[in-house]
């Protein structure tokens, strides 16, 4: 299946316009704000069986969200939870989600007069749930079928598969690997891919776009979901079961425990987002409805800063923290956004309220 460049405008045409006699940009038109004008957006995918779309938040000056609005994916949500994190991601001025529902991802172009729909196409595998960008080539995680599979894509967001790139995932028991992410090391060498079912992460070395085979590590804890990468290297891992956090060196195809399962006394840790200082990492804890903060340390280990950095009403559903790092951004069960202000010292604060309607299972979180 593939769709090209299929333009879809945000509202407040109108605004833009009258923006334009002003001399302001597209991005400030909406807000309407004053001292408090439009700098960026969140950007969930409501995963809809009937049509996938991407829910659009403006990102306010002081954290605050507004909704704005809803652009159809060209593909098919999954209709319940993806158990997933980076089925939304973004690389620049594109973003690119998972569709679980037809086996497709999706490319959207971030412009000034809204998101424009660039292309669809086949994720190489049966139900995709993560995926993973770096310099002209993405890796699908796809969770039922238990492989990875590659494609190239263009600075316009035109992509192509990657032919013979599809690779299985390592099978240590009979036990469904019920895989959680994939995702590039910063260095690029290395894919990394967690496993919920069976107590695995996967290493994969590239060479030239290409993944070797798997090599299995078992994992500190059980359950081993989200993570995300600290500027040295290290793997940031959540691990739902026992509701902790581990970390690990990752160098092509070895992985070394650093922290081994430091737990956060809460109720399944899974989504986490590691701030880009590499100080600290937040945790969503989704059956707490709670958020736990981490110290990080130079050499990758892991100490409890929070137990309780923030609480969520109904339970978190995926993470993304603010290009600046000054907001973290909590998806909740319902589809709604609930904002917190990240301070110096790794606290949180609550901002007013939650934004957004209730829509189909918790899919992805990204932001500009």
């Amino acid at each position: 299946m593939r769709t090209r460049s299929a333009r879809v405008l945000a509202p407040a045409l109108a605004a833009v316009a009258a923006a334009s006699l002003l001399g302001l940009s597209p991005a400030h038109a909406t807000a309407g704000h004053g001292a408090n004008p439009v700098v960026g957006h969140v950007y969930e995918t409501t995963n809809s069986a009937t049509g996938n779309a991407i829910q659009v938040f403006d990102r306010l000056r002081d954290g605050r969200l507004q909704a704005s609005a809803t652009v159809p994916t060209g593909g098919r949500g999954l209709g319940s939870s993806l158990a997933s994190q980076n089925g939304l991601v973004r690389d620049g001025n594109l973003l690119f989600a998972v569709n679980a529902g037809d086996d497709t991802i999706s490319t959207l172009a971030i412009t000034g007069h809204g998101l424009v729909r660039r292309d669809v196409a086949a994720s190489g595998g049966d139900q995709p749930v993560s995926l993973t960008v770096r310099r002209g080539l993405v890796y699908v995680l796809n969770q039922n079928s238990e492989t990875i599979s590659g494609l190239r894509v263009t600075h316009d967001g035109d992509l192509q598969p990657l032919p013979h790139s599809t690779r299985a995932l390592s099978k240590t028991t009979a036990i469904p690997t019920a895989a959680a992410q994939v995702s590039f090391s910063p260095d690029g060498q290395t894919l990394v891919v967690t496993h919920k079912g069976d107590q695995t992460i996967d290493t994969f070395a590239l060479r030239n776009g290409y993944a070797g085979p798997a090599a299995a590590h078992h994992s500190s804890g059980s359950t081993p979901y989200g993570f995300a990468f600290d500027r040295r290297g290290h793997a940031i891992v959540s691990e739902a079961d026992a509701s902790a956090v581990s970390s690990y060196a990752v160098h092509a195809n070895q992985l070394r425990t650093v922290s081994a399962t430091v737990p956060d006394t809460q109720a399944a840790a899974c989504w986490l987002v590691v701030t880009s200082d590499s100080h600290y990492a937040y945790v969503v804890n989704a059956a707490s409805s709670s958020i736990s903060s981490y110290r990080i340390t130079t050499d990758g280990h892991v100490r409890l800063a929070a137990s309780v950095a923030g609480s969520t009403s109904g339970g978190g559903t995926d993470a993304a923290l603010s290009p600046d790092n000054k907001s973290l951004y909590v998806r909740l069960a319902n589809g709604a956004v609930a904002s917190f202000t990240v301070h110096h010292d790794g606290s949180l604060t609550a901002q007013n309220g939650a934004v957004g309607a209730a829509i189909s299972g918790s899919a992805g979180i990204a932001t500009d």
